[in-house]
């Protein structure tokens, strides 16, 4: 518990752009290991989310639009979870 109050480090947005670009479409399809590790990617990006000044929710909210486009497996319940 004590570890979701700290404050995730600037450069982990930049590790989550990296993992979306990488990993592409394969986030959506559930053949693939990539799809599993879409809950941690989508879950630090809300995260990331929550804890950021405005410009870093913008670039997260970009990161959700390229993870809708790629149909990232998780990504409709945890937004769901969020309202």
């Amino acid at each position: 518990m004590k570890d979701r109050l700290k404050l995730l480090p600037a450069a982990t947005l930049q590790a989550c752009q990296r993992a979306v670009a990488i990993a592409g479409n394969e986030m959506g399809d559930i053949r693939t290991s990539r799809a599993a590790t879409s809950r941690d990617v989508i879950t630090t990006i809300l995260r990331l989310y929550r804890q950021g000044d405005p410009r870093t929710r913008t670039e997260c909210l970009d990161l959700i639009d390229t993870l809708t486009a790629t149909g990232a497996y998780g990504l409709d319940v945890a937004l769901a979870d969020e309202r």
